[in-house]
């Protein structure tokens, strides 16, 4: 989906999570060549990042892998194929949006497939892994580049107070309020509060309040219940304001890791 495509959506989005809350916030390739595998990195860090001011802890670095297959490729045996190679190293890989990548890559590339590796992980075990399940230079049939970039993104955590957390969650999901704004995310119940996790692109503050606004409705709370948190209070956070612009030449900087065709 282009930029302008994707904004419009998540002003769409906004508009649908905040509906009945009484306001509305502001709204926020490569040429397939054959058999041969072109492996290049970058240190993407965004995709037109949104006015975002939940940062440091909030927001977390993460190396990721993107791979654009042929258009006869089969992505479930490429997803394979990384998933063993990732289990020889001991490597949990995680699915993540294709929109945590910068719009230079995204105009290139148009992924079938796009990874995260865990926290601490570096672009030079991405690109080991990814040599390791389709070769450095050469002959996965399927694949027709690899994109390994470093990226920041959102690694938040919700939490409202419900009397029947598992019934909610339950609501939430069937409603898929939270997965058209979130993507993928998981649930933990405990204590009489319905946790919501999530990992993937830089969310805008309003689309952040639109979400608090959708769990507070469906648990019958007021929006200010619903508690916004770093997943993870260990590591490094990332301070935005000291970032480069998502389209500033520091995103692209090439790190000599390229196959030929």
């Amino acid at each position: 989906m282009g930029r302008i495509g994707r904004l419009a959506a998540g002003a769409l989005l906004v508009l649908a999570l905040t509906a009945c809350t009484g306001g509305t916030p502001d709204p926020p390739v490569i040429p397939a060549t054959g058999a041969a595998v072109n492996l290049e990195a970058g240190t993407d860090v965004g995709n037109g990042r949104p006015a975002v001011s939940h940062d440091g802890l909030m927001v977390r670095r993460r190396v990721v892998i993107a791979v654009h297959p042929t258009p006869e490729a089969d992505v479930a045996t490429l997803r394979s194929q990384l998933e063993r190679a990732a289990a020889e190293r001991g490597i949990t890989l995680s699915d993540i949006s294709p929109d945590v990548l910068d719009d230079a890559v995204l105009e290139q590339l148009d992924p079938g497939l796009t990874v995260s590796l865990p926290a601490g992980r570096t672009r030079e075990d991405a690109g080991a892994l990814a040599d390791s399940a389709f070769g450095r230079v050469g002959s996965f049939t399927g694949v027709d580049s690899v994109h390994i970039g470093s990226v920041l993104v959102h690694d938040l955590q919700f939490a409202v107070p419900s009397s029947d957390p598992a019934s909610l969650a339950e609501t939430i999901a069937t409603e898929g309020i939270l997965a058209d704004a979130l993507g993928n995310y998981t649930t933990s119940l405990d204590s009489g509060m319905l946790g919501v996790a999530y990992t993937g692109p830089l969310l805008s503050d309003a689309l952040v309040e639109s979400v608090r606004a959708g769990m507070a409705r469906d648990a019958g709370v007021e929006p200010g219940d619903v508690k916004l948190t770093p997943r993870s209070t260990s590591g490094e956070g990332v301070d935005l304001s000291r970032e480069p612009a998502p389209d500033s030449g520091e995103s692209q900087a090439p790190s000599g890791h390229q196959g030929g065709h």
